[in-house]
């Protein structure tokens, strides 16, 4: 699942959430990957940012974690 935040410092301690929950998570600037279930990552980051801090939350990619770079470098989903 992807995470988009509002600001940097959001999307970091959303990481920093993610880790101490003892699921993986990567972040590109504002971007949160994470491994983490949804029915957990959802009131975990309501709790500790809130949620106005998402800009966007991305469901569809839930089962394509970690990310990887394609050849042009941007960051995508693995299939």
């Amino acid at each position: 699942m992807r995470f988009r935040f509002a600001t940097l410092a959001a999307a970091e301690t959303a990481r920093k959430v993610f880790e101490s929950y003892g699921y993986g998570a990567t972040q590109t600037g504002r971007d949160v990957w994470t491994d983490c279930p949804t029915l957990l990552a959802v009131p975990a980051v309501e709790r500790r940012v809130g949620l106005k801090a998402i800009d966007r939350l991305d469901l569809s990619t839930a089962a394509a974690w970690p990310p990887a770079s394609t050849a042009d470098g941007q960051r995508t989903a693995r299939a």
